[in-house]
């Protein structure tokens, strides 16, 4: 005997004011009362579903101009079917599981591995082209529906950029039929600062995750936190020249130092200037001792590391240098002036956003946000549930999810502290993302 897999089915129920209340007359009907039915259904059916294709074609036609615009040739909407809009993505959302979100070896092979909406490329802190991001997702997408029948879905959310979510949407309006077997929603990975009571900084920065809105009207926001960005790196470099003349800072081995991308510059951009600044000044110090060159010393000591652990204090934890040699606190009284701070009980940014400010850049869209990591927001309060609670009240309705299901948290993280924030927010719907950074995907 073949069992037939069941499968749950949404019911509805048309209400008639005549029939009220009343028992529905059960006589037998005539072919023509069947066909006025059916006729009538299928007009409901048809009103109903024009509806759905007007809202979802709207945001297309938005984004195939934004494409169109980009390309410098005219884009057909229609070439843009795989991507999602906000409804059908919580409708999408809402059919998966924990173990569709699960980002391992084994759950790919399996094809458990369904969906993952939180990923990054080279347009940030990723190490993967958009392009052969692409490549594999659509490669492993036609394998998952040959295998199961589902689309795989993703998104590409790359810190404070839509760069590399423009550049996907050029490449799949070129090439439709390739993206047949996978569904895309625009994303990107907001980060915003805000009072940190736990922390040793008054100020700390977190992030959100957003979902379907316009790439082309939001990247104009993000160029000028972009630009802001730029300047508070110029700004500090001159100011820390002027208070130490004799170490050469040099703006663009800052930017390598960390793998930095100007056109992407991350939050905490005041970390790195800092942090920099502290290890060359320090290289600079020791190499005048024994009569080196600073340059090529600061190139030997700092490029072999770990981009993490190129910092003055962990040369100072390996005994690299002289250990009377320290911080420098002009450059951290610099750092204090440009990083997040708060003057009267008020939050001073000047290259970072507020949650207000994020807020506000979806004003009249149709968008769609969750906490990104949510334990990592969490852990920098006394009361987590009180203030994630409050972001979800001042999100004006738009954080209706929570990343759940994230992939990548440390192996030092107390995975039952996890589950107990995810049980606070349990009134979110949940997604999950692989948080890759990898050169490869799948």
């Amino acid at each position: 005997m073949k069992v037939m897999p069941v499968q749950n089915s949404v019911k509805q129920q048309v209400y008639s004011p005549k029939l009220g209340n009343k028992p529905v007359n059960n006589a037998v009907k005539f072919p023509t009362d069947i066909a006025l039915g059916a006729l009538i259904g299928g007009l409901l059916i048809y009103k109903t579903s024009k509806i759905n294709v007007r809202e979802c074609s709207h945001y297309l036609k938005s984004l195939a101009m934004g494409v169109s615009e980009m390309l410098g040739e005219k884009i057909n909407p229609k070439s843009l079917a795989c991507v999602m809009d906000k409804s059908e993505f919580v409708s999408e959302i809402l059919k998966l599981k924990k173990q569709n979100y699960v980002y391992t070896p084994e759950n790919i092979k399996n094809f458990g591995f369904m969906a993952d909406f939180h990923m990054h490329t080279n347009h940030s802190d990723g190490n993967i082209s958009v392009g052969n991001l692409l490549d594999e997702i659509t490669e492993y997408g036609n394998k998952l529906f040959a295998r199961t029948g589902k689309k795989f879905m993703f998104s590409i959310t790359d810190h404070d950029s839509v760069a590399g979510v423009k550049e996907a949407l050029g490449i799949i309006a070129k090439n439709p039929e390739k993206f047949r077997n996978v569904r895309f929603i625009p994303g990107v990975e907001l980060s915003f600062s805000h009072k940190a009571p736990k922390s040793a900084n008054p100020c700390e920065i977190s992030e959100v995750l957003a979902y379907g809105f316009d790439p082309f009207k939001l990247s104009k926001h993000l160029d000028i936190l972009q630009t802001k960005r730029v300047e508070t790196i110029d700004n500090m470099l001159a100011e820390i020249r002027k208070a130490i003349p004799l170490t050469n800072f040099n703006k663009q081995e800052m930017l390598r130092t960390y793998n930095m991308n100007e056109k992407c510059l991350m939050m905490n951009t005041h970390w790195a200037v800092n942090n920099y600044a502290q290890a060359k000044h320090a290289i600079t110090i020791h190499a005048s001792r024994y009569g080196q060159d600073s340059n090529k010393l600061y190139e030997q000591i700092i490029m072999p590391l770990n981009v993490k652990n190129r910092t003055l204090w962990h040369l100072k934890e390996k005994h690299v240098l002289d250990n009377d040699i320290g911080e420098a606190s002009q450059i951290n009284d610099i750092r204090r002036k440009y990083q997040p701070h708060m003057v009267n009980n008020k939050l001073i940014l000047n290259n970072e956003n507020s949650f207000e400010d994020i807020i506000d850049y979806f004003k009249g869209e149709s968008v769609t946000m969750a906490f990104a990591h949510p334990y990592f927001t969490a852990e920098k309060f006394h009361f987590p549930v009180k203030v994630m609670n409050s972001f979800i009240h001042k999100s004006k309705g738009l954080i209706e999810l929570s990343e759940a299901y994230h992939q990548a948290y440390p192996d030092n993280v107390n995975m039952s502290k996890v589950e107990e924030i995810n049980d606070y927010l349990k009134q979110l719907i949940k997604i999950g993302g692989s948080d890759n950074h990898k050169s490869q995907y799948i």
